[in-house]
């Protein structure tokens, strides 16, 4: 059976139809979206190199079929795509919305993504995957291609908003007797956070501070991001209004987050140092270093779960997993400390992982 991973982007689309295929670059209109689904063939596809199943995967694209005349006779690829989702939650119940981090074609992401499904399906969550794409060149790392990529994530932040208010809207929409009782996750990764960013100010042009409570738990994993973004209004704070929960994972030893601060001049990184400021967080942050738990180098059958910048361990951790997994079947923290899974400071918001 395939595995479906859903998408929304605003990437340029090459193809329809067909063999349908999704670029690396902005569409014509940056703030356009597409909506569609990736499938794949294949288990555990976590164990495998992105490069050996990614080019193989069919992309499907949703019609889009505006009427001038008469919107309620339009065919939206976002409501087509929405139905999927709502039909796939009756039989798995949650959802995760993933967003991707710096350099991935999309054909990649799409990839990660699937790895992500897999891998959280594999300890015990097995979830629909809905991912929003933006257009990350995947041109390989350097300092030059990092500053393009952090602009694109920045300029994408629009196109997210408009993805999650239309989520908003269509479940707002729903006959109540039709609606499932999944919840709604979201998860970025690295750069991921600096289009959240965006999509967070982008949203408040049309809410305000109102940020719609889509969202149960929200997870920050290895965050691109200033260390104060979640105390400041102007940066990624107002989000806190729109989820139940917002978990922070970090690593003293990620040395992606230490190139971005050092090399590239960037102010502290979420990622990296954990939250900064000098005012403590709200109740419903948790903060949780994983730096004790990640595997620096392993070899023989265990070789998929090398990561050698330390950085990738949301998706390759088991460690790092088993929490992941837990704080999306909502356990509460306090509950972590009892079962001496995670050690807290005086503070009860920062946990360390034993």
């Amino acid at each position: 059976m395939a595995l479906n991973i859903y998408f929304a982007t605003n990437r340029k689309i090459l193809k329809e139809g067909e063999g349908a295929e999704v670029g690396e670059e902005f569409h014509p209109n940056i703030d356009e979206l597409r909506f569609g689904k990736v499938s794949f063939a294949g288990k555990e596809l976590y164990r495998k190199d992105l490069g050996s199943f990614v080019d193989r995967a069919r992309i499907s694209l949703a019609p889009e079929e505006p009427d001038k005349e008469d919107a309620d006779k339009a065919k939206l690829g976002s409501k087509a795509i929405f139905h999927e989702v709502r039909a796939e939650m009756l039989q798995k119940g949650d959802v995760l919305i993933f967003v991707h981090g710096y350099d991935h074609r999309f054909r990649e992401a799409a990839g990660r993504a699937a790895q992500l499904q897999q891998w959280l399906a594999a300890g015990g969550k097995d979830m629909t995957l809905l991912m929003f794409s933006w257009p990350s060149a995947g041109a390989g790392v350097s300092q030059r291609t990092y500053a393009d990529d952090r602009d694109r994530a920045r300029m994408s932040g629009p196109a997210l908003g408009r993805a999650i208010l239309k989520a908003t809207d269509f479940i707002r929409n729903t006959p109540r007797n039709e609606r499932c009782d999944g919840r709604i996750h979201l998860l970025c990764h690295s750069m991921g956070n600096w289009a959240l960013r965006g999509a967070v100010q982008a949203m408040r042009t049309f809410v305000g501070n109102n940020i719609p409570p889509l969202f149960d738990e929200v997870i920050l994993a290895a965050a691109d991001e200033d260390d104060d973004t979640l105390h400041l209004g102007h940066k990624a704070a107002p989000l806190l209004r729109g989820c139940r929960r917002l978990t922070v994972y970090y690593n003293h030893q990620d040395l992606a987050l230490k190139a971005s601060d050092y090399a590239m001049g960037n102010p502290d990184r979420l990622g990296r140092s954990g939250p900064g400021g000098s005012e403590p967080l709200p109740k419903k942050v948790a903060v949780v270093n994983v730096s004790p738990k990640i595997v620096w180098e392993a070899k023989g059958a265990s070789a998929w779960t090398a990561d050698p910048s330390g950085h990738q361990y949301f998706r390759n951790n088991a460690r790092v997993r088993q929490d992941l997994i837990q704080v999306l079947n909502g356990r509460l923290d306090d509950d972590f400390a009892v079962a001496k899974e995670r050690r807290t400071n005086d503070s009860g918001s920062f946990w360390r992982l034993e």
